[in-house]
């Protein structure tokens, strides 16, 4: 089969999803398919170019093609007669973000004009697939809030996992991913002013904006946190990856009520460390299970500071949650076996 893997991209800017693109497209071709992975370039600022991008995605045509797999908006707005998603997330600023501090979308005229014409082509276009998944519940409970659609959930596994492992319990936390203001690296920053052990804080992972890489290296100052936070601005290679998560004493991630568990967190448990999030991240909460595969705390300093120094003070603690969570996924039988059959069937 021809299949098509379709999402957006912004040039020089990948996270999960752009990593989810790949390693589908590549598994495809392991599998004897043959696949190829268009990027559609996307722009939100201003907010008309948004609607630019969408236009650009409905006149798009893909010839020879036997199926389209599209993942992001607004790349599933690409016509096809055979066309499945895997709905990583819609355009959350016109849903489930929208009069929170990470709408993005200005609430003038023109914002809404755009946020109307949003929610217009999903609902129109969106049940126009053959099939949708989605890679979580939570994906899934949005689509059928917001646009009255109904999904299955089809979860994501990593590329590769067999490169993780895991070589101790160290004396730092790593947070790992794209620093943006919705996955809130400043919350980390902050609790580091409350721990009270010698525990440390590693930030690593590629700027979305100057403005969001400004915010953290300005709290890193604003409270003299330097010897105890390294900050790694930019994108790590697997390599480097799977070090900093092997000598972890755990993995932190507080993104504001994300779609999916994120990659993050499998990386971390395929490295039998803990993962410590708040009680307002999302689809993580869901792979994340308190006292058991980590600590799921309020998304303020002083508790997040709490968690991480109880896991710097007891790290038999430390390493049971780890293995508790490489059990968790094991039990879930998550696997590119399932994947394929579900988009080559």
């Amino acid at each position: 089969m021809k299949l098509a893997i379709v999402n957006n991209c912004v040039p020089f800017v990948a996270g999960g999803a752009e990593h989810l693109a790949e390693a589908l497209t590549q598994k495809l071709r392991e599998y004897g398919h043959e696949a190829v992975l268009i990027r559609i370039p996307f722009r939100w600022d201003p907010p008309t170019k948004i609607i630019e991008s969408m236009l650009a995605c409905r006149f798009l045509r893909l010839p020879n093609v036997d199926r389209v797999v599209a993942l992001k908006f607004p790349a599933y707005l690409v016509p096809h007669s055979d066309q499945m998603l895997w709905l990583l997330h819609q355009f959350r600023q016109a849903y489930d973000l929208w009069g929170t501090p990470f709408q993005g979308l200005p609430d003038t005229p023109e914002g809404r004009r755009v946020r109307d014409v949003v929610l217009e082509a999903d609902n129109r276009y969106l049940r126009q697939a053959r099939k949708i998944y989605t890679n979580s519940q939570v994906t899934s409970d949005r689509l059928r809030h917001f646009n009255g659609i109904d999904s299955e959930v089809l979860l994501p596994p990593l590329a590769d996992n067999s490169r993780f492992f895991c070589d101790g319990y160290g004396d730092y936390v790593v947070y790992l991913g794209r620093i943006t203001a919705s996955k809130r690296q400043q919350l980390a920053v902050e609790a580091m002013k409350y721990v009270t052990t010698e525990v440390r804080l590693v930030i690593a992972g590629q700027h979305e904006t100057s403005a969001d890489l400004a915010q953290i290296e300005s709290l890193i100052k604003q409270h003299r946190l330097a010897h105890r936070v390294q900050l790694i601005p930019r994108f790590i290679s697997e390599e480097e990856k799977i070090t900093l998560l092997s000598k972890a004493l755990a993995c932190a991630y507080f993104p504001y009520d994300e779609d999916s568990y994120g990659y993050v967190t499998l990386e971390a448990y395929y490295s039998r460390k803990p993962v410590i999030t708040c009680r307002d991240s999302g689809g993580i909460c869901t792979m994340v299970k308190d006292q058991v595969t980590g600590l799921v705390v309020p998304p303020d300093p002083r508790s997040v500071a709490a968690a991480i120094d109880r896991l710097y003070l007891d790290r038999t603690a430390a390493r049971r949650m780890g293995e508790a969570g490489l059990e968790l996924l094991r039990s879930l039988q998550i696997s590119w076996d399932r994947v394929i059959e579900a988009f080559t069937r």
